[in-house]
């Protein structure tokens, strides 16, 4: 096989990958976040995985990557084993972070904050249908 060939090959394996990664995260955020947490979930997701697409990413980077939102869909199923997040991001994270993430990032503290106060409101913790998520 031409070495072309066995490029185009790569790439659309590694796409693939991207691809079904992208759709088990949006899948997850269906399962288990109420609505708006869903709606920013989704957002944010499509927004950063269209970035990486389009940038010039490298191959650590993208091994990195996916390695991070596949850790976000285990944290979300419940089934990773970390250590419980800090309150806020690291002051060095925060320095490198472009001024649309920041906001974003500011978004889903609210949205995060908003439902826990909801949760531990009387009655706030029962559990939901899927239908009730929007």
């Amino acid at each position: 096989m031409p070495a072309a060939a066995a490029a185009t090959a790569a790439a659309a394996e590694g796409l693939g990958r991207v691809r079904a990664l992208f759709r088990q995260v949006l899948r997850v955020h269906r399962d288990v976040l109420p609505g708006p947490l869903r709606d920013l979930g989704d957002s944010t997701a499509r927004e950063e995985f269209r970035r990486h697409l389009r940038g010039k990413t490298t191959p650590a980077q993208w091994r990195e990557f996916g390695s991070q939102w596949g850790t976000y869909v285990a944290m979300l199923r419940g089934r990773a084993d970390l250590e419980p997040a800090p309150a806020r991001l690291p002051e060095d994270v925060v320095a490198e972070m472009t001024p649309e993430q920041q906001e974003t990032a500011a978004q889903l503290r609210e949205a995060v904050q908003e439902l826990g106060r909801s949760m531990l409101a009387p009655g706030g913790g029962e559990a939901r249908g899927r239908d009730d998520r929007r």
